[in-house]
């Protein structure tokens, strides 16, 4: 702004508080303001890096039905959300920053993820496994890129999760396997005990 108005940091502070006390422009929190209402506009860039996913990034892609009303956002240090008129700015800690790009959305570059890091994402933050499977449907999704990503995180319940849920719904698990014998459930929201997949070294509900 004091590049804009070639003036004083001084000056430029009187200004931006005149101008948002006569709702003018708004304010997103300190030092941070806006012209816009839509939060997907600028959520991802009050902190750097950071890139919208999970709930946010399904909605954007129609990998969901669901209508979440916060914006999820993904940054490499902690930050506290930012409530918006009726939106929450929410901001999740992931050391997993890859998997995303600038796209265009109303005329404004925003940071999102892929629809396969989306997918990668909502694993890793455990989204209902039901969510996942709807995801998992969307036919642009790029299973061997998906098969990829599980693989950079290294986690290897992800990876059988995603593996038994791309053999079911995809016919193949491109390149993921159970690297350990050890059992998960695949709801990791469910119940203790199910029925063994000893494939996938995974624990299925009771029938």
């Amino acid at each position: 702004m004091a590049k804009l108005v070639n003036k004083s940091q001084k000056y430029v502070r009187t200004l931006l508080y005149r101008l948002h006390k006569r709702q003018h422009i708004k304010r997103i929190e300190k030092g941070k303001y806006t012209l816009y209402d839509d939060p997907l506009v600028f959520a991802s860039y009050i902190a750097l890096p950071s890139y919208i996913s999970l709930w946010t990034a399904l909605r954007y892609y129609n990998m969901t039905q669901q209508q979440p009303s916060d914006i999820f956002i993904m940054t490499s240090s902690a930050k506290r959300k930012i409530q918006l008129n009726t939106a929450n700015i929410k901001f999740l800690i992931t050391r997993h920053m890859f998997g995303y790009g600038k796209q265009r959305y109303s005329d404004f570059d925003i940071f999102i993820a892929d629809r396969e890091k989306t997918v990668i994402d909502s694993l890793l933050f455990k989204l209902p496994i039901t969510d996942i499977r709807e995801a998992l449907e969307d036919t642009e999704i790029d299973c061997q890129r998906l098969s990829d990503y599980a693989k950079k995180t290294g986690n290897k319940s992800l990876m059988k999760r995603l593996g038994y849920l791309l053999e079911k719904i995809k016919g193949s698990s491109y390149g993921l396997k159970a690297l350990d014998n050890n059992y998960i459930r695949l709801d990791y929201l469910g119940k203790r005990g199910g029925k063994k997949e000893k494939k996938w070294k995974i624990l299925l509900k009771d029938s």
